[in-house]
């Protein structure tokens, strides 16, 4: 029995997850590994894609017993004589574009599909194969069947198109997305005083855009919205498209903050704005984010579009689904503490900072009576 020979690995755009193809002279896998920051907190994830030898019987026990890939028991697969060995120079991986989960194509054919869904929870950390044609129900290796029986064919689609549209050297949709967001941001605010770019040279693009008004400095994101967030799928299930976009915004009085602390607050939004994707995380409405480098007494901002009650903005929908712009609100150390003390009672903070006339606007303040 020969050791599993690696054939691909490859890192989704963040290096917070890791795509590996390997197989041994019985079987090949698709597993999706987590960072080395992330293993405590995530696990691998596996998927058979076919026996390269006679398949079992029954369920490959004895492999799982020895540390082994297993071997699908030959009612569940489509080849009970085995095939051949995989080529690697005919895989390619697909990331979603949420970056949990990821495709495995083989000479342009889909043979295995990892859904971001599944790293969230082990009852659900399931794979689906092509060459896989029945399951139990305590399995973790489905049938990938037809784009007519699973819409996972459609969303491998969807993010090959998605990355299409980013890697075409004639590509103008940056230029675009830029436009639009600048447009709305201008209606609302007047014109862009500065634009800073806060993507570090990473894909995808992403800045912040600087506007002044009434004594007023408003700091708002665009092209964090590009990419779909994750968790968000299995959160809101077929409600997801509402949630799992999103810009950030600050509101901060001049005559209460000097350029400096303003300056400040940019940085936090600048780190803040990738967060989701180096930590595989969410934000979103009454959230709440540490941040030390806030002037005193706040030391945390909670996120919302609640408390705005400025003038309408209307951003533009991003392939499709609406975009969600969180105001930041600096909150002090009791305050995000009342913010965790229950389940979703970020929402009982913005309730109570709400009814005392707090709103988007950061300036100095009284704490919220708790």
């Amino acid at each position: 029995m020969s050791d599993p020979v690696m054939l691909i690995e490859q890192a989704n755009s963040r290096g917070t997850l890791y795509a590996v193809v390997e197989q041994d002279d019985r079987v090949a896998y698709f597993y999706l590994y987590p960072s080395e920051l992330l293993s405590s907190k995530y696990s691998p994830r596996p998927c058979w894609l076919r026996n390269l030898q006679p398949a079992p019987e029954k369920k490959d026990v004895a492999a799982m017993k020895e540390g082994m890939a297993p071997m699908m028991e030959r009612r569940f697969c489509n080849h009970p004589e085995g095939k051949e060995p995989l080529q690697k120079e005919l895989i390619t991986i697909v990331w979603m574009e949420e970056g949990d989960g990821a495709a495995m194509m083989y000479d342009g054919e889909l043979l295995g599909v990892i859904p971001g869904w599944g790293l969230y929870s082990e009852e659900k950390a399931v794979a689906y194969a092509a060459d896989c044609i029945g399951a139990d129900d305590d399995d973790l290796i489905f049938p990938l069947g037809t784009p007519a029986t699973n819409i996972l064919h459609k969303r491998v689609t969807q993010a090959i198109d998605f990355w299409k549209g980013w890697v075409e050297e004639t590509s103008q949709q940056w230029s675009i997305l830029q436009d639009q967001f600048i447009q709305a941001y201008e209606a609302a605010f007047g014109k862009t005083q500065q634009y800073y770019a806060i993507d570090g040279g990473q894909w995808p693009p992403m800045a912040l855009a600087k506007y002044e008004q009434d004594d007023i400095v408003y700091l708002i994101t665009l092209g964090v919205s590009i990419r779909p967030m994750p968790w968000v799928e299995i959160l809101y299930s077929e409600r997801a498209p509402g949630f799992r976009r999103m810009e950030l915004a600050m509101a901060i009085s001049k005559k209460d903050y000097p350029e400096e602390e303003i300056m400040k607050m940019a940085e936090i939004m600048s780190g803040l704005a990738d967060r989701p994707w180096k930590q595989i995380t969410w934000l979103g409405e009454g959230h709440t984010v540490s941040a030390t480098e806030l002037p005193d007494p706040y030391d945390s901002l909670i996120l919302s579009a609640a408390l705005y009650t400025g003038p309408v903005i209307n951003l533009p929908p991003m392939y499709g689904d609406a975009v969600n712009l969180y105001w930041l609100a600096p909150v002090t150390e009791l305050e995000r503490a009342y913010a965790h003390h229950k389940a979703n009672a970020g929402y009982d903070l913005l309730e109570k900072m709400i009814n005392s006339g707090i709103t988007h606007l950061v300036k100095k303040r009284e704490e919220v009576e708790i």
